[in-house]
């Protein structure tokens, strides 16, 4: 059921949830629906409607689901809308900000117990915070956030999700603000005991994302009990080439580079958080840097980036081990310590005034 909050209080946010597609499907109550584009035309179930966009409303005030394939794992609130441009669809769900944040909170943040019911408040404020922050940020694409990391993870109503619509109901409408506007409130899982700023991003430091200590009292990170606390990885000497010569683009490195070897790894400057600021790679062809988070992407392999940009490097006989610390970017709320926070009885409030020092907790508005 939708949560009991005003319509002024509640503005929609269109998510999108699939893009350049070719096939997709919606289930509208018993009913399957298969999505296929023609060109700029939507066709349902084989036949064109023609037109460019192809609208569904919930019936009885239920929900949608939506997948690639027949088999429906989410239930979205609100409106989907498909769109065909050039022979690919593109899958908008638009909803209220409040319902959003129900398929948010959860599967960024975790399903918490009460001991921890204050870390879901904070996550419900830093969440609603972005997606004001960003309403409009995807508008060439047609709606303002992805589903997915690249804002916030969005997977529609769970089934059992009483405590986080409770923390949502009861922050309804509180965004985090700077100079009266709402703030880029990012967040990660795992600080390891210092946040980063926007410098792992190049980017010019703003006063609420400054990277600060995260220890409690004893000198122990709040995200202590994190698995991601510490990590390692290791990477064949034989393979790195390959693998550096693939992922060289997403790394961000823009001069076109050819090499066979690679020859040493060393950190030449770390971020005041204690992530690396520049890690050079010397190949059997010169030397390169790749800076920052973009670290991450260097060392991509199966699909998966490294936890964290917070590592130490060392050859070892024929591998490359790198031993680390942190999971995400470590830019704002540490999810991990805000857990633990709670659950030693901080509040909300003091949570969000800690990882976004000098915002304010005020009213949204569109």
């Amino acid at each position: 059921m939708p949560l009991n909050v005003h319509p002024a209080e509640a503005p929609k946010i269109r998510v999108g949830l699939f893009t350049e597609e070719q096939k997709l499907f919606v289930l509208d109550g018993a009913d399957t629906l298969e999505l296929k584009a023609s060109g700029d035309w939507v066709l349902v179930d084989s036949k064109s409607s023609k037109k460019k966009s192809k609208k569904f409303i919930a019936k009885n005030s239920g929900f949608l689901s939506a997948s690639k394939s027949r088999k429906f794992e989410n239930n979205y609130p609100g409106t989907l809308f498909a769109v065909s441009k050039a022979g690919k669809l593109t899958l908008v769900n638009e909803a209220s900000v409040e319902e959003y944040l129900r398929g948010v909170v959860p599967f960024e943040i975790g399903t918490l117990d009460a001991s921890r019911y204050e870390a879901l408040k904070a996550q419900a404020v830093a969440a609603r915070t972005y997606a004001y922050r960003h309403f409009g940020s995807r508008e060439a694409l047609g709606f303002d956030v992805f589903a997915d990391t690249r804002d916030q993870v969005y997977s529609g109503i769970p089934k059992n999700s009483g405590l986080t619509d409770r923390a949502i109901l009861e922050t309804s409408g509180e965004v985090l603000l700077f100079e009266g506007a709402p703030i880029e409130a990012y967040y990660h899982s795992t600080c390891a005991g210092h946040t980063e700023s926007p410098a792992t991003w190049g980017k010019e430091p703003v006063a609420y994302l400054t990277a600060r200590s995260d220890l409690d009292g004893s000198g122990k990170p709040w995200c202590a009990a994190s698995s991601y606390m510490s990590w390692e990885r290791s990477f064949d000497a034989k393979n790195l080439a390959q693998l550096f010569a693939g992922n060289l683009k997403e790394a961000g490195v823009k001069k076109e580079l050819t090499f066979k070897k690679i020859l040493n790894l060393a950190v030449e400057d770390t971020l005041a958080g204690g992530r690396i600021a520049v890690l050079s790679v010397t190949t059997d062809k010169g030397t390169f840097s790749v800076r920052g988070d973009k670290v991450r992407w260097l060392f991509k392999e199966g699909g998966k980036i490294l936890p964290s940009s917070a590592f130490s490097v060392r050859r070892v006989g024929g591998d490359w081990q790198l031993t680390g610390k942190g999971f995400g970017h470590g830019i704002g709320m540490c999810q991990m310590g805000a857990r633990e926070r709670a659950r030693r009885g901080q509040s909300y409030r003091e949570i969000l005034e800690h990882y976004y020092s000098g915002a304010e907790i005020g009213r949204g508005e569109r």
